[in-house]
């Protein structure tokens, strides 16, 4: 289960309302979220483009529960990253892979930390 590392909450957290709840198989996942026109947090870009990356769990994963969005951290426990790669969150769904089909996130370092830089 992916969790932060590191981060500076003054300057690598925003928070946010979700819009609707995250699916339990998502939680522990990070995932690339933005702002939607009414102002609340969903998967993938929004209206706003990929803001920020989010990681679910069971305290924050119902729609119009208060949730961190990380813009610079350093996230850890990633399952089936590459180590020395760019990764990009998917405009639509916000799944954070290698393919560039949305924002770039951040790299890895190691095979299991993401360093988010937005």
């Amino acid at each position: 289960m992916a969790r932060v590392d590191k981060t500076d909450s003054a300057v690598g957290v925003v928070r946010g309302t979700l819009a609707a709840d995250i699916a339990q198989a998502d939680w522990g996942k990070p995932l690339g979220v933005g702002i939607n026109a009414a102002g609340l947090t969903v998967r993938g870009g929004g209206q706003s483009g990929v803001i920020g990356v989010l990681i679910a769990d069971k305290t924050n994963y119902k729609a119009g529960t208060r949730a961190d969005m990380f813009v610079l951290a350093d996230i850890v426990e990633c399952a089936g990253l590459v180590p020395g790669q760019k990764y990009f969150a998917d405009a639509t769904t916000g799944v954070i892979s290698t393919t560039n089909t949305g924002a770039y996130v951040g790299f890895t370092v190691e095979a299991d930390r993401l360093v988010v830089r937005l």
